[in-house]
């Protein structure tokens, strides 16, 4: 048995300082060592430390975990909610490529357009003239006047009432 001979060398020794020695005597007097002896004093300290308040323990739905239980709670955590958000931004990244390759340039669509419409434009054309003489044999220049004024008013002013639509969708 080892005995000390001040209670703040028995407080260097249990790590303690002899402010907390003495909060233990007064909080604790029937179950705390009255001297100085080490041994004495160390198992009581791993039996107050084993049960109620500052064991060390924490009571979660009818669970006891240790410090080293949440600690290793805390890793786990830790870990799934860094899989998580590499999960999403794999997500993210999926979606953003989905989008881009399905995006084309503008330029592109331009030209396609324009390369689609332009031999429609000229057959649209051509079309008062070749049917104006089936249309009206007597008088063919009438019937061609009246199919081009047809196609203007109502195609052509079609499509550019979608055009102008369409500039004012892109500008907003």
């Amino acid at each position: 048995m080892t005995n000390l001979k001040t209670w703040k060398a028995l407080a260097e020794k249990l790590d303690v300082t002899p402010v907390t020695l003495s909060k233990w005597k007064r909080e604790h007097p029937d179950t705390v060592p009255r001297e100085k002896n080490l041994e004495a004093w160390q198992s009581w300290l791993a039996e107050h430390k084993s049960s109620g308040k500052g064991s060390g323990r924490i009571a979660l739905d009818g669970k006891n975990y240790t410090k080293q239980d949440l600690i290793d709670l805390k890793a786990a955590l830790t870990g799934e909610q860094a899989r998580r958000e590499r999960a999403m931004a794999n997500l993210r990244e999926l979606e953003y490529q989905m989008k881009a390759e399905s995006l084309v340039p503008q330029s592109e669509v331009s030209e396609t357009i324009i390369k689609t419409l332009t031999p429609l434009r000229r057959l649209l054309d051509a079309l008062p003239r070749q049917v104006s003489l089936i249309a009206n044999p007597e008088n063919p220049n009438i019937a061609e006047l009246a199919v081009r004024n047809a196609l203007d008013e109502r195609v052509f002013a079609e499509i550019q009432k979608i055009l102008l639509s369409a500039e004012v969708d892109e500008s907003e």
